[in-house]
């Protein structure tokens, strides 16, 4: 073969010594269309197919597509492609192509290759609108999965299984998040072999098969087969597959037998463990948890011989339990029963407590997935992060007004900007205030409209109102590490440092791989309690220490520092050029005189 295509996983054609031809996609997908269709396509069609809408624009985009491909496959000792004028064809002496799983080795091996090719997906970045094209993307991974449940089927019944449980587990889990409510499937992944029928009890054609014209009206939609599916749970292992491997971790298997374990529950449905991989590995998690419908994310964190585990509900951000395990090899067994348990129990609770939540994804998802673009945007410290997730979160509620996370993120972006902009701007907490009051009468049960009006209370000098608010959204998610992070604020504010420290430890403890909120955060305590060594090491930590530079230089002041103390200085003034440090020390709420002087003198000997 001169060329490989390649359409699982993604999309690109390759020559024999493994380099990537420079062709257009769509002269790719054309490869893989006629790969796919095995016989000659009239140019008209294909023209039609590929571009829809105009015939005679179609038909020159076409001459051009088939002109470059050739062009940039021109050193192949046969042509890609052949055209006797009125049609097209594909020379399969000449390519090579990832869609012949159709007999590929043994049962356990044809196994596998349809399990790679469902969860991998044909052609990902297409197949999303109402094309002729599109609807042929979505009926070749419906064959897909078609195929995969005969081979799933007719191998989880016969003797081999027994030696091939992992594989067998793995396409069931695939299967069952296609459609929760495949039944036979289920009862083979919980059955052992001896349980399972006979693969002649169960017949092919057990699911009607998928229609895969391009031109069909039918379209097969994964959402179609889910139907009124259960909430959907991603079980996120602690650590990518390779690097499990090299540090010879067992938490990511603990994780993948708790995933076979829920499956057998029809409470919930779980998202692959291949997927939830793919989430872990990416660095745009909030979008993979939007294309897989995640209503909630179980976290996992390992630190040594300890696996962190905190269950989010993903419509408000919350965390509703977590707990730390240690990776005793004796202990494995009974930790896997006791987290497969708590998860469990949690999620039958909040199904009942969070129905609205759920029933408000499911009218609305738009806004949902809005709302977690707002967050991950402020996942960064700096004004621009912060405005565009006021942007996001304004946008959840264009899809749905009465969205309250919607309201409680608009708020908090203002709380942020007031501290950012350091100018003492009253009308941006009045706004937070009026915002957060407004979040909590359309629904009294969002912990995060307490935290932000305690937030915008704080910063209004209200302390006690503040610390009122926030022991109340503390006291309905003490588990929401967010809620702890602002009551320490407050708390230190209020010249409770010590107390402060506490509460935003146990917030970090919840959240391993820390903001740098948090960080700024345990700072801030540790220079009310004079540890401003310790001060400075937590703003080294922060992924990016500028929005805590006033901090470092009061703490390279106190220090005696004066050169370092002198650096940060100039780059406040260079972030903030107006900054006025005698002015923001009116204007931050300290309840204690003695707190401002202390920061006073810290900036003092910054040079301020």
């Amino acid at each position: 073969m001169a060329f490989t295509l390649t359409t699982l996983g993604n999309c690109q054609l390759t020559d024999n010594s493994g380099g990537q031809i420079r062709a257009p996609l769509m002269a790719l997908i054309m490869l893989a269309y006629l790969y796919e269709t095995g016989q000659p396509i009239q140019r008209r069609d294909l023209a039609h197919l590929l571009w829809p809408g105009n015939r005679e624009s179609a038909a020159t985009n076409l001459r051009s597509t088939v002109r470059r491909l050739v062009q940039a496959s021109a050193h192949s000792p046969h042509p890609l492609i052949t055209t006797d004028g009125s049609t097209i064809t594909v020379d399969r002496t000449a390519l090579a192509c990832d869609l012949d799983i159709e007999a590929v080795g043994t049962p356990v091996q044809q196994l596998e290759a349809s399990c790679r090719a469902v969860v991998t997906q044909f052609l990902p970045s297409e197949g999303k609108s109402a094309t002729p094209i599109d609807q042929w993307v979505r009926h070749v991974r419906a064959r897909h999965v078609s195929l995969l449940r005969e081979r799933f089927l007719a191998f989880a019944a016969s003797p081999d299984a027994a030696g091939a449980r992992a594989q067998v587990h793995r396409a069931a889990i695939v299967l069952l998040e296609w459609d929760p409510g495949d039944e036979e499937v289920r009862r083979h992944l919980s059955a052992s072999p001896a349980e399972a029928k006979p693969a002649a009890s169960v017949p092919a054609t057990a699911k009607p098969a998928i229609p895969l014209q391009p031109t069909s009206s039918i379209i097969v939609e994964q959402s179609e087969l889910l139907g009124e599916s259960p909430p959907r749970v991603a079980l996120l292992p602690p650590e990518t597959l390779q690097g499990a491997q090299r540090a010879g971790s067992v938490a990511n298997a603990l994780i993948e037998d708790l995933t076979i374990d829920l499956c057998s529950s029809r409470a919930v449905s779980v998202v692959a463990p291949y997927t939830s991989e793919r989430i872990r590995a990416s660095k745009d998690k909030a979008s993979l948890l939007e294309r897989h419908r995640v209503i909630y994310a179980l976290d996992t964190q390992r630190s040594g011989e300890w696996l962190f585990v905190q269950l989010i509900f993903m419509p408000t951000d919350e965390i509703v339990w977590a707990k730390r395990f240690q990776m005793d090899p004796r202990l494995i067994a009974d930790q896997r029963a006791e987290i497969a348990g708590a998860i469990k129990t949690s999620l039958i609770d909040l199904m009942n407590s969070r129905a609205p939540f759920a029933d408000q994804f499911h009218q609305a998802p738009e806004a949902y997935f809005a709302y977690l673009r707002g967050l991950q945007s402020l996942s960064d410290l700096t004004l621009p992060a912060v405005r565009k997730a006021r942007r996001h979160f304004r946008e959840a509620l264009d899809h749905e007004q009465d969205f309250g996370m919607a309201l409680v993120g608009i708020s908090r972006t203002l709380s942020l900007e007031w501290i950012l902009t350091a100018r003492g701007d009253d009308e941006l907490l009045l706004q937070a205030e009026k915002l957060a009051n407004t979040a909590i009468e359309r629904d009294g049960r969002l912990a995060g409209a307490y935290k932000e009006l305690g937030v915008s209370q704080l910063y209004r000098g209200r302390i006690d109102d503040s610390l009122h608010a926030l022991e109340q959204a503390e006291t309905m998610s003490p588990h929401y590490a967010d809620v702890l992070l602002s009551y320490s604020d407050s708390l230190v504010h209020a010249g409770k440092a010590a107390e402060g420290l506490n509460k935003v430890k146990a917030a970090i403890d919840l959240n391993p791989l820390s903001p740098d909120t948090y960080l700024w955060s345990a700072a801030g305590a540790s220079f009310f309690l004079g540890a401003y060594s310790d001060s400075i090491e937590y703003i080294s930590r922060m992924r990016d220490s500028r929005p805590a530079d006033r901090l470092a230089a009061a703490c390279w002041g106190m220090l005696g520092e004066t050169s370092k103390a002198r650096r940060c200085r100039q780059r406040v003034l260079k972030d903030n050029p107006g900054f006025d440090y005698e002015r923001w020390l009116q204007v931050i709420p300290l309840k204690e005189d003695w707190q401002r002087e202390i920061y006073r003198e810290g900036l003092t000997k910054a040079g301020f």
